[in-house]
């Protein structure tokens, strides 16, 4: 049965009155307005204003934090002699931590950190024992060797096609012997520059070991001595992120480490296999670039590839550039992946344009470190993303019982940064 609705006393059917539509010409039905309909558009005339004023709060609030980043980079300069060898000293306890949490079981907590530290500068004083040896012969048997190969690649250019005459080869040479002798100055300024660089480098050593003997025996105090200091929640914050830090960092340094150690083997042996000059020397300037991500493993490549070429020639130097090149292949898509990526899951990209950037403001140490400085602005960034969307206000009851709280704090033992007042740091 179909119901029929009469007609308004004026003679027309009755239709949708502007009241009863919505701003966007939608009905109280909540159906679509006919095209071509005249409806009432409600006006905010408050909209404008109020996106000028949150863009003008956000805007000061950048404006503030980015002053404050330019006071804290000033402050990093006028203290670098201090903050370099802290970041290194971390770096380094985050390596030897394992090992000092092993002899912690058995031994007290001065001699564990002792005897941690001295096992690594036996370590290192072993490499270079085995090193400066190889360079020595090896620098003679290249001598020898490059005098031969240059004489060959002389002969070579001034043959066809290239046909550079003896006589263009000998002003080159002068030109460059007489280049030498106008900057001799020059030469015996950098050379005093660098035995100062060597003196404020081996003060910047100094400090970390002794920071790092710190970090392994009083590492765990840190973050309680800490909580004395602050009220509970700026606590909870600074250990949740100081925590996760430490295993980012510590993270990082091992797989890198293996990566290199990788890298070293395979090239390392190829170049004994080759018999080139200097190829433990290599092996371990192979391993110390490849803590530089991507620029440390193409200049160390380089360096091995030239050295082929002195030694013996192009044969020799494409050989040994197909090895690296193996080796590098192997590691980006494989290795690295594995553990690097793993731990950071950082894009290649950003970690090409970190490297990039720190090594333009700081140079070898700033590249050095730019990795991992990105990771922790990593960790940081993400523990405050969580914040703001991990715990949402529930609506409905208990909307009421209070603001939301942080993520809680985890204490976990990820190493002397990340234990809890409870924990005895074993």
């Amino acid at each position: 049965m179909t119901r029929e609705y009469p007609e308004s006393q004026s003679g027309q059917s009755d239709t949708p009155t502007p009241s009863a539509t919505g701003p966007s010409g939608v009905g109280a039905s909540g159906g679509a307005e006919p095209h071509g309909s005249t409806v009432a558009r409600r006006f905010r005339p408050r909209a404008l204003a109020d996106g000028l004023r949150v863009s003008a709060v956000w805007t000061a609030r950048a404006l503030i934090v980015l002053a404050g980043l330019v006071v804290l980079w000033y402050v990093t300069g006028a203290l670098w002699s201090i903050v370099l060898p802290t970041l290194f000293a971390l770096l380094l306890a985050s390596v030897l931590w394992p090992v000092n949490r092993f002899l912690r079981k058995g031994l007290p907590k001065v001699l564990a950190a002792l005897l941690t530290l001295l096992g690594f500068l036996g370590v290192v004083v072993g490499i270079g024992a085995a090193t400066i040896p190889a360079i020595a012969s090896g620098v003679t048997e290249l001598s020898s060797l490059a005098r031969d190969n240059v004489t060959d690649l002389v002969d070579f250019v001034g043959r066809p096609p290239l046909n550079f005459d003896a006589a263009s080869l000998d002003d080159v040479v002068d030109t460059a012997l007489t280049q030498l002798q106008a900057n001799v100055g020059n030469v015996v300024t950098g050379i005093t520059a660098g035995l100062s660089e060597l003196t404020s480098l081996t003060v910047v050593v100094l400090l970390a070991l002794v920071f790092t003997f710190f970090c392994l025996k009083d590492g765990d105090r840190f973050m309680p001595w800490a909580s004395r200091w602050t009220n509970s929640a700026a606590f909870g914050h600074a250990s949740t992120i100081a925590s996760g830090t430490w295993k980012t960092l510590s993270s990082y340094i091992f797989a890198q480490a293996t990566v290199a150690l990788v890298d070293a083997l395979f090239i390392g042996l190829g170049l004994v296999l080759l018999d080139i000059p200097l190829a433990i020397p290599l092996a371990v300037l192979v391993f110390f670039s490849a803590f530089i991500p991507v620029v440390g493993a193409i200049v160390s490549g380089l360096v091995a590839t030239l050295v082929a070429f002195l030694a013996y020639g192009w044969v020799s130097a494409l050989v040994v550039l197909g090895l690296v090149v193996l080796v590098q292949q192997l590691e980006s898509n494989f290795i690295q992946p594995l553990l690097v990526g793993r731990t950071l899951e950082i894009h290649p990209a950003v970690v090409l344009a970190s490297v990039t950037v720190g090594g333009t403001l700081f140079g070898l140490i700033g590249a050095f470190l730019a990795v991992p400085t990105t990771a922790v602005a990593i960790v940081v960034l993400r523990y405050l993303r969580d914040l703001s969307t991990e715990y949402k206000p529930e609506r409905g009851a208990g909307a009421g019982d209070g603001p939301p709280q942080g993520p809680a704090v985890t204490t976990t033992e990820a190493g002397p940064l990340g234990h809890s007042p409870e924990q005895p740091g074993a």
